[in-house]
């Protein structure tokens, strides 16, 4: 079965995915929405797309249409998903669900009521170096994790909305960094409490913060770290974890192919596909999940735990002392 999935929000990003899922011709219909009527003329016509629109209520409102995947800034994911779901349209939305837990909470409920389903666009989480460290890890062949490093670093200037606090949500953290506290999570679980600085500003041109070191300590009494900076003056980028557990030692680069599983008995590399930018396999995820009726595994739910994170960094940070987290329900109401 293929799914009619229309991307709105024709920007740079959107580019990147496209370029990554437009040949699924056998899982997708696409369709395209912008605001310029002439750029989703041109998306759709370069990733040959079944329509376009010159709006995102066009879009919704058309029977063609089963989903929606919108690829905006964070302030607009609210209003997207309403009204995606009071459409009955699926929802694929970027990372973060949102810039705060009212306006998650509130998308959830949504698509809750409307029963449809309800991804966040996590594609690091679809890397398969990333797949292939989390299935390690579950196996336990280097054991529980008891010190989980991930050092993000690079120069990134920030242009337009991103440098908007109000519009981001707050800095790099909440954008960039999200990825990785993704990844600590699904690796080592929810924290129970975080602790997290900010060095000196780089990127001035940034309302919110280019870099934080964030401390947390996880359930099973391990340890995350988290380096991350869009302001070190570095050439090129470093995307470096490692999972050091009870057992053994995992290490990877993020864009590599290879994963380094070392144990007293033994050492050996793993070889891993090349991951592109993982949007084919999220991108299956939320297919699939739309045709199993089920929950999507970067769903609502699982994307607020990760803000959660990022918020508890953020109150820390601007507090000098570490914060204890906890999930709220977004069930109610």
């Amino acid at each position: 079965m293929r799914l009619s999935l229309c991307v709105a929000g024709c920007g740079r990003y959107a580019r990147t995915v496209l370029q990554d899922i437009h040949d699924m011709t056998d899982d997708l219909e696409l369709f395209f929405a912008s605001r310029d009527i002439n750029k989703a003329r041109q998306y759709c016509e370069e990733f040959g797309g079944t329509g376009f629109f010159g709006s995102y209520e066009e879009a919704a409102a058309d029977p063609r249409v089963k989903a929606m995947y919108f690829a905006t800034p964070h302030d607009l994911h609210l209003e997207n998903t309403l009204l995606a779901a009071n459409n009955g349209k699926h929802i694929l939305v970027e990372k973060p669900i949102a810039r705060n837990l009212a306006e998650s909470i509130q998308m959830i409920q949504a698509a809750r009521k409307a029963e449809v389903k309800l991804m966040v666009a996590e594609n690091v989480r679809f890397f398969p170096v990333v797949q292939q460290s989390k299935a390690v890890i579950d196996e336990g062949t280097i054991g529980q994790p008891r010190l989980i490093q991930i050092q993000a670093e690079r120069l990134r200037p920030y242009a337009g909305w991103r440098t908007s606090k109000e519009v981001m949500g707050g800095g790099v953290f909440i954008d960039g960094g999200i990825h990785f506290v993704d990844m600590m999570v699904c690796f080592g679980g929810f924290p129970e409490r975080v602790y997290a600085v900010k060095p000196p500003q780089v990127l001035l041109d940034m309302e919110g913060e280019d870099s934080i070191v964030m401390v947390a300590n996880l359930p099973s009494g391990g340890v995350g770290l988290i380096n991350f900076s869009e302001g070190s003056p570095i050439k090129g980028m470093r995307r470096k974890i490692s999972v050091a557990g009870t057992r053994g030692h995992l290490d990877f680069d993020l864009f590599g192919t290879e994963l380094s599983i070392e144990t007293p008995e033994s050492s050996r590399t793993v070889r891993v596909p090349d991951a592109r930018n993982g949007a084919r396999g999220m991108v299956s995820e939320f297919r699939n999940s739309i045709i199993e009726d089920r929950e999507p595994s970067m769903s609502g739910h699982e994307a607020l735990s990760d803000l959660v994170v990022v918020l508890g960094a953020y109150r820390s940070s601007e507090e000098g002392r570490a914060v204890s987290l906890s999930l709220p329900k977004a069930d109610a109401g």
